[in-house]
């Protein structure tokens, strides 16, 4: 096995695919990325078995300055091969197998040489697509991963809750997240009708969305266990979530007895300034709403008490007092994109509802705490 190539390309390649490499791999196999050299390509490969990414570099491709001298496959440590190709002085870089798993890795006056793992100790991975490819913006799957992911759980118990769920009927799609206690539901409009229910681990969409940056558009496909997104000689493919999603339309009030209307920035920044007053590690606010003003304020018997009044645009309803997480709060505040937010009250125990004015796409829920 001998080629060389740009030693920023093959940087930048090894960036991506590590992305899906863990440092508790399962077999120390998957501690590294797999080189599969043929006589028209390179294809690098990053796996912790449940997440995989495939790039592949073409000889065709004059950028990558790609020559092949001779065929094979190896698997290279993830954190030696990045650091070295890394810290490369030259514009060229140039593998070489010396005997068995001994690599030689040489650029002007640099030179190393280390152990790799045969490639026959790797995963089998299928990075075969055979069913239909559908087509998304990147704009709009970086949304919705932005203002879904973070309300789903980090608890194993629960399996289904560590991922979000997709679900497209016609010409809608749906995409909810929750831990059970916050509820984040984004909806967007395809351009065609599609039909098909899948969860998809956050840890998978957050390893795909920092990857797609310079990307315009990517294509999704989906079987019965597993998705792919392609874009740019690139593959990833993720495990779904084999466990049902509950209903969670369910949660949302059909309809309300106070509706709050305030400018989102300044209700961010006092939700924000409570943050560090937190009982038994929580930080609880307390907000109390009349017609003209909200009072937030949150109290902790080791650490002291805040108290904050905002106005308000408009207050529809009698004085309500209601308490919630600081931090559930704050995080759905900062995934509306709208100046102006609503947020929709049922009673003091009933789930608060947030939304920006001129944004219906995206409902954010959290549950109240009793106080």
């Amino acid at each position: 096995m001998e080629f060389q190539i740009s030693t920023s390309i093959l940087a930048s390649a090894l960036n991506t695919v590590s992305k899906a490499i863990s440092s508790t791999a399962p077999i120390p196999a998957l501690s590294g990325v797999k080189f599969d050299i043929y006589d028209d390509r390179i294809e690098l490969t990053g796996s912790d078995s449940d997440i995989s990414i495939l790039k592949t570099l073409y000889t065709k491709d004059e950028e990558n300055k790609l020559e092949i001298i001779e065929t094979g496959s190896i698997v290279l440590d993830a954190r030696y091969i990045n650091e070295i190709v890394k810290r490369m002085d030259s514009n060229i870089v140039k593998f070489e197998l010396v005997d068995g798993t001994f690599i030689k890795i040489s650029g002007n006056s640099a030179e190393f040489k280390i152990n790799g793992i045969r490639a026959n100790d790797y995963l089998t991975i299928d990075f075969d697509i055979t069913t239909e490819k559908n087509k998304m913006s990147v704009s709009t799957f970086e949304k919705i991963v932005r203002q879904t992911t973070f309300a789903c759980s980090d608890k194993e118990t629960k399996p289904a809750l560590m991922g979000v769920n997709f679900k497209a009927s016609g010409n809608v799609l749906t995409c909810n997240a929750t831990n059970s206690f916050r509820l984040a539901t984004k909806k967007i409009i395809l351009d065609k009708a599609l039909n098909f229910d899948i969860t998809i681990p956050a840890r998978t969409l957050l390893s795909v969305s920092s990857i797609l940056s310079d990307n315009l558009e990517f294509e999704m496909a989906i079987d019965m266990t597993k998705v792919s997104f392609i874009f740019d000689d690139t593959i990833v493919r993720g495990r779904l979530i084999d466990d049902i999603y509950p209903d969670v339309s369910r949660l949302i009030p059909p309809a309300y007895s106070y509706t709050l209307e305030i400018n989102r920035r300044e209700l961010l920044d006092a939700v924000d300034r409570t943050s560090f007053i937190k009982s038994e590690g929580k930080n609880v606010v307390k907000m109390t709403i009349d017609s003209d003003h909200i009072d937030i304020s949150s109290s902790s018997q080791e650490i002291g008490s805040s108290h904050e009044t905002i106005d308000v645009i408009s207050f529809k309803g009698d004085t309500l007092t209601i308490s919630c997480s600081g931090k559930y709060l704050y995080d759905a505040l900062r995934t509306i994109d709208s100046d102006i937010v609503i947020l929709s009250f049922s009673g003091e125990l009933k789930p608060i509802v947030i939304n920006g004015k001129d944004d219906e796409s995206l409902i954010q829920l959290i549950s109240p705490i009793r106080s």
